[in-house]
């Protein structure tokens, strides 16, 4: 298991995260730069770190000094990490990733041979896995990720047969791990799927609960009548005498402007929709059906009462997806672990 920790665990708070994982018995993350690794490391954290994206050789010191493994995805990247470790006493574990239909990072089939080569000679490298990215796995048609899974497997023979062993060999993304069971190899990377969202809009919740809740409260409450312009540019006008609740919260907080005329939140446990240009700081709610008071609860992300609002319905209001609602969220928003 690959718990995914990277942008800051999904927005979720990486080191406390993991540590909370590491106590359950995790004994691998996965991260996408060395930064989010050393984080975890200066965190505390002792287990196995995975770079899953950008790695330049140039840090390969750095690589080492942490303990962390960097993903090769490039033939002259991963020529770049043989010369420069070359001579060294104690080899740097690495995994290879294959591009099996992605199109991103990844050493592509055609190029496999050549990469064969190159891990035959550089023995200051050691390659401790093999895995590839799934590109279509959050659909329920098998067959695209069937296919990506059968080029995979070839690669794998051609590894083995050349005498490379690919070491821990790894597919399946949330999306995978849920829907299609022959992605499920030697080990999986949660990563949406861990903080209990689900990664397709038509998915099965199942029994995915969601990790993390986004609240704030109320600032002020103005009474105004009908017919009040609100916000920047006055895009909003009120059509009735109208209570309307200032939040101390904005799109630098992850409440985005396109969320305007789009989402409510929950205040005294019902709908308040948000009206108004939404500010950096500062976001409008109407709360005329619902009262509201200085001080009050407001829920953006997560239950009040018999109501819900889920990062998929944040998302399909803004046209995009919960990882950017989740990851979103910005760095002065305290995060409370419970």
């Amino acid at each position: 298991m690959f718990p995914v920790v990277k942008a800051d665990a999904y927005g979720h708070g990486a080191v406390p995260v993991a540590r909370r994982l590491e106590a359950e018995g995790a004994q691998r993350f996965a991260v996408a730069i060395a930064e989010e690794g050393v984080e975890l490391r200066r965190g505390g954290i002792r287990s196995e770190i995975l770079l899953l994206n950008f790695s330049d050789p140039k840090d390969a010191p750095v690589h080492a000094a942490y303990g962390l493994t960097p993903t090769l995805y490039d033939l002259s990247q991963a020529r770049g990490y043989g010369e420069v470790t070359r001579g060294w006493r104690r080899p740097l574990p690495v995994h290879l990733k294959i591009d099996t239909g992605m199109g991103r990072l990844g050493i592509r089939p055609e190029e496999l041979s050549a990469a064969i080569d190159l891990l035959a000679q550089a023995k200051g490298i050691r390659v401790r896995g093999t895995f590839t990215q799934l590109a279509r796995a959050d659909e329920s048609e098998a067959a695209p990720t069937e296919k990506q899974l059968e080029i995979f497997q070839t690669c794998l023979g051609s590894l083995s047969a050349a005498g490379v062993d690919p070491g821990l060999v790894h597919a399946a993304n949330s999306a995978a791990l849920l829907q299609h069971p022959s992605s499920i190899l030697q080990a999986v990377r949660p990563g949406l799927a861990l903080y209990g969202i689900p990664p397709s809009s038509n998915g099965d919740r199942g029994a995915l609960q969601p990790g993390m809740s986004l609240e704030t409260r109320v600032l002020a409450v103005k009474h105004v009548p009908s017919g009040t312009p609100l916000g920047y540019g006055g895009r909003f006008v009120t059509a009735r005498p109208s209570t309307i609740a200032a939040l101390p919260i904005g799109y630098h907080d992850g409440v985005r402007r396109s969320f305007s005329n789009h989402v409510s939140v929950l205040l005294q446990g019902e709908k308040a929709p948000i009206v108004g240009a939404v500010s950096m700081d500062l976001t409008l709610v109407d709360a005329t059906d619902c009262g509201a008071r200085p001080g009050d609860r407001v829920v953006i992300l997560g239950t009040d009462a018999h109501r819900e609002v889920t990062a998929w319905d944040l998302a399909i209001a803004a046209d995009t997806l919960p990882y950017e609602i989740v990851c979103g969220i910005g760095t002065r928003v305290l995060r409370v672990h419970v």
